[in-house]
Formats: structure tokens, C-alpha cells, sequence
């Protein structure tokens, strides 16, 4: 008996000793959280439908719950609804009506306190509390750190050292960039003509005689020498060059301007196989008034060149060259070039090869001027294009990608109640106007933000944080809201009540870490209980980067 109970004892003990341990790990190193909205789509995961477009076949999330309005009242996460004006991002086909489940958020896990032995980077992914109601979690990525002067203009972030120092781009990490990447249109998914009636999808169209010959489903074209070089040119309709997202509703994207964001940060990439030593491809994108290539041949050149397109010398500016190991004959190479953030890259498996970024002929104030006159001459569509020359060779999985987009978001009107007396009174402090400031907000084009820095009291140091799904993210760009829970307010040497929280940003002591795994992605669902998505799809579990 004694050591039956000796048994009971060290087993209650050690499941003890593991809950203490859950709780201290739960309490200050990793803790879980479930992402509640959209507004990091479609990297990470709100409640959504997992679709597969009938048209073309590519696989994509929509923002959940958006269904028709005549059964909102009634939602059940248990049954099946029509996802509500739905669209395909890659072939821009509506949606049918066939009813599907809805899946819950990612859970993400999330390093906390880690911001208190290194310092927060340029788009970290973070969990805050919100600063409007701090009950509240929310998940963004965080754009501007403090003492800085931050600045979106066309899509871009710039910031300064000084409220009136030069503005300069900022880049993105590698990771971050590969991230946030964006589906314009991927050849390998080719919609079906019988259903795609109606809708203009994009498409690759050949010329340069008969060099170019397809496959029956247009995803492979082979080139073959003729008397001048084979082009590719990808015609699309305009408007996929705007920041559209598939995860959200068709008609739910009201602050995107059509004259504006048009989005140039592109990557376009191919896989190109030689079929002969002579063989060479050229890949080409547009921004603005600017035409950038980037060249690779079977014998290892590797080129970046720029011209002005509107110049009547036709001639390429080579801008950098360099040799690398011959391809081999019949083998497939992935080349991508890239145009994001003020930068120029040509990659060949994955890695850059040639990069430009001085001299690049854009600038914060070329771009600023631009967006000023897009009222009377809206931004044009890029063109993009891919021609090969030389010797015989093939091009498989065409792929154009755009970078996200950040657009212009008006504040949130203000609503009586407490959560808003705190804008109210610095309306009345006349340290802003919401009057002059409705259809902008905060760190959006000719409205930069300049976040604090408090050398005396760093927790009250000023974060901006941006959502990834731009046009449907409640972000620090639109907050005209202040918990009362926050420290408002601060009383100075003299006794003088002075407001101390900036609108539209987050304080460093609401910051609770950094998300950096997805534990739990939406799971599936076990045969006889479609309503439970209890089976984890290990498929999607991920870093957050």
C-alpha cells in the first residue's frame, strides 16, 4: 500500500512540477495566441475559407465570415455557407456558389520579452495590445521604430532621422521580402476558357514570327532561333496591377485608388532551360517611365540594364555584368528579376546575382511628385515582358508576383463615448484637426508621423505598426481611438497635465513580443465530423517571418 501510494504521489508530483513549469514558460518565454482577423493575409490567417478557384485551379484563402447578408444573423461555424463574393486572385474568376466550411484562425506562438534584451527591427511580426481597447490583441508588422520620421508615399515606407531630414526607402529583409510577396498571375495555373467567360484573365501572348511553340495547356514555350528574337508579353488588364487581395470580398477594397496604387514593385521569374551554349533570355519590367532587363546566357553572362521609355534612343543602359559558371545544357535555372523598394536584383536559383540600388532613377521625391499629378495623368499599368534569342531553349513556370502595397487609410471617425475623449481633447489642444486630417491618416503621403523617443522613460517610446492586408487592415495608420487604460497623460517639473500618447502609434510598454511560429494552422476535418477541423495540417505549420 505505502508504495502504491509513494507511486500516486510522484506521479501527482510530476504532473505538478509540468504545469508550474507550462505556466512559468506560458508567463515569460512563449505564449499562444490566435490571430482573430485578416488584416495579416494572406501570410497569416484570420477566420477563412480554403478555396480552389474552378476556373484555373490555384488554391487561396477568403476572409471569414463574409457571407450573404441574409444569413449573418444566423452563423454557425458548423455549417457550410457560399463564401460571399469571392474572387480568384490569380485568373480573377468570381467564385460559384458551392458552400464550404469555414476555418478558424492560425494560432501563432509569440517570444515574449524578448524586446528586452535586443531591440525590435523593421518588420518584426509583433503582438501588442491594442492601444484603442487593451483588452485586445492584435498581430501587425512593425514599420517605424521611435525617433523616426515615417512617410508612406506610393505604396512605399521612407523614413528620416529628423522630422526634416532626407527621407530614404526602407528595405526589407530578405525573408521579410519573401514573405510578403503577393500572386499576380501564375502561368502553371491556366484558367479554363468554358468557365472563365466573362472575366479577362491574364495571359502570356508570343510573337516573333513562328520561334515560339506551346504545349496544349500554354504552360511551356519552347524557342527555337529564327530571323529575330522571340517576345513574350504578358497582357492583362489593368487593374491586377492594383493592391487587390483574394482573401478579401470583391467589393471590399474601397480605399484603393485606382489612379494611384498601381503597384510596380514586381518580380517576375521563369524557369529557363538551354537547349544550346548560344542560349540567352531577357526578362523585363517597367516602373513608371523606366524599363529595367535583366539578361542571362547559357554561357554564363549575367546583365542589368535600365532605359527611359519615353527617350527616342531605344538603346539599353548596360548597368552592371557579371560571369558566372556556364549552365548546363537541358538543365532547368529558375531567374527572377526583381524591382521592390527602390532596388534593382537579377537571381538565378534563389541567389542574387547582380543588385542595383544606387543610381536607381527613382527617389522619395520623384515618387511624391508622381502621386501629386496622378488626379490628371493616373499612373500607367508596367509592362513586363520576356524574350529569348541565340540559341534553342525552353521556358517553363512563368510567374509574376507584386510586393505589398501600403495604401492611404482614412481615420476612423470618431464615436462619443471613452474611448474617443482622449482625440477629443487634443482636437481642443489643437494638436490635431480631424476636420483637415478625415480622408488621410496617420504617416500616409503629405502627413508624415514622427514617432517619440523618450531617453528618460523608454516604455513610452513610439512603435508604427502595419497590417500586410493593406487595403482591410485597422492599423496605425487610421486610429483616432485611446484605451483609458494607457498613460495619456504625464505631469511635467511645473505641475502641468501634458499629453504623452500619440495617436496612430503603439507604445513600447503595450508591445508583448514577437510571432515567430505558426503552431496550429487551420486543421481538416475528420470524416463524420465535417464540422470539427481537430487534424492538424502539419503542411502549414510555419515560421513567421
Amino acid at each position: 500500500m505505502r508504495r502504491e501510494l509513494t507511486t500516486v504521489r510522484d506521479t501527482v508530483e510530476s504532473i505538478s512540477v509540468a504545469i508550474m513549469l507550462a505556466l512559468v514558460l506560458r508567463a515569460f518565454i512563449v505564449e499562444a495566441f490566435v490571430i482573430p482577423t485578416g488584416s495579416m493575409a494572406p501570410r497569416l490567417l484570420g477566420e477563412h475559407w480554403d478555396l480552389v478557384c474552378p476556373a484555373c485551379g490555384y488554391a487561396y484563402t477568403f476572409g471569414g465570415p463574409r457571407i450573404a447578408p441574409e444569413e449573418a444573423m444566423q452563423f454557425d461555424r458548423g455549417r457550410q455557407y457560399v463564401p460571399f463574393n469571392a474572387r480568384c486572385p490569380n485568373c480573377r474568376k468570381p467564385f460559384n456558389d458551392a458552400k464550404e466550411f469555414i476555418s478558424g484562425g492560425d494560432r501563432v506562438l509569440v517570444l515574449k520579452y524578448l524586446y528586452r534584451f535586443c531591440p525590435p527591427k523593421p518588420f518584426d511580426v509583433v503582438v501588442f495590445r491594442n492601444p484603442q481597447n487593451n483588452r485586445e490583441n492584435y498581430i501587425k508588422r512593425l514599420i517605424g521604430l521611435p525617433g523616426e520620421t515615417l512617410e508612406i508615399v506610393h505604396g512605399d515606407v521612407f523614413v528620416s532621422s529628423t522630422p526634416d531630414g532626407p527621407r530614404q526607402i526602407r528595405r526589407k529583409p530578405p525573408a521579410a521580402q519573401e514573405a510578403m510577396w503577393q500572386e499576380v498571375f501564375d502561368n502553371d495555373y491556366q484558367p479554363d476558357p468554358d468557365y472563365s467567360r466573362g472575366v479577362r484573365s491574364p495571359r502570356w501572348v508570343a510573337s516573333g514570327g513562328e520561334c515560339w511553340r506551346t504545349d496544349a495547356f500554354g504552360r511551356r514555350f519552347t524557342y527555337t532561333p529564327g530571323a529575330s528574337a522571340g517576345e513574350l508579353t504578358f497582357q492583362a488588364d489593368a487593374t491586377v496591377f492594383l493592391p487587390h487581395y483574394g482573401y478579401n470580398a470583391a467589393d471590399g477594397e474601397t480605399v484603393i485608388n485606382p489612379k494611384v496604387d498601381v503597384c510596380t514593385d514586381l518580380k517576375l521569374s521563369a524557369e529557363f532551360m538551354p537547349a544550346d551554349p548560344s542560349a540567352a533570355v531577357a526578362l523585363g519590367l517597367t516602373s513608371f517611365d523606366d524599363g529595367f532587363r535583366g539578361e542571362v546566357s547559357a554561357d554564363g553572362v549575367v546583365k542589368l540594364l535600365h532605359r527611359k521609355m519615353s527617350a527616342s534612343d531605344e538603346r539599353w543602359e548596360l548597368w552592371s555584368q557579371a560571369k558566372r559558371p556556364p549552365l548546363k545544357i537541358g538543365q532547368g535555372y529558375e531567374v527572377a528579376l526583381i524591382n521592390a523598394d527602390l532596388s534593382l536584383k537579377l537571381a538565378v536559383d534563389g541567389h542574387v546575382v547582380l543588385e542595383v540600388t544606387d543610381g536607381y532613377p527613382q527617389n522619395y521625391q520623384t515618387l511624391k511628385d508622381r502621386v501629386h499629378q496622378a488626379d490628371v495623368s493616373p499612373i500607367s499599368a508596367p509592362q513586363v515582358g520576356i524574350a529569348a534569342w541565340g540559341g534553342a531553349c525552353e521556358l517553363r513556370h512563368l510567374r509574376l508576383m507584386r510586393d505589398v502595397y501600403y495604401t492611404g487609410l482614412p481615420l476612423t471617425p470618431l464615436t462619443r463615448g471613452p474611448l474617443s475623449d482622449y482625440a477629443r481633447q487634443l482636437e481642443n489642444r489643437k494638436v490635431f484637426s480631424l476636420e483637415e486630417r478625415v480622408l488621410t491618416g496617420w504617416g500616409t503621403t503629405d502627413h508624415p508621423i514622427t514617432l517619440a523617443r523618450h531617453e528618460d522613460a523608454p516604455d513610452l517610446d513610439e512603435f508604427f505598426v502595419l497590417g500586410d492586408n493593406s487595403p482591410q487592415s485597422l492599423d496605425s495608420r487610421g486610429w483616432t481611438w485611446a484605451a483609458p487604460t494607457l498613460r495619456l497623460y504625464q505631469e511635467d517639473g511645473e505641475g502641468i497635465t501634458r499629453p504623452v500618447y500619440q495617436l496612430g502609434t503603439v507604445p513600447r510598454y503595450n508591445l508583448i513580443g514577437k510571432a515567430f511560429f505558426v503552431y496550429w494552422p487551420a486543421g481538416f476535418r475528420p470524416p463524420g465530423l465535417p464540422g470539427l477541423p481537430i487534424v492538424p495540417d502539419f503542411g502549414k505549420m510555419r515560421f513567421v517571418r
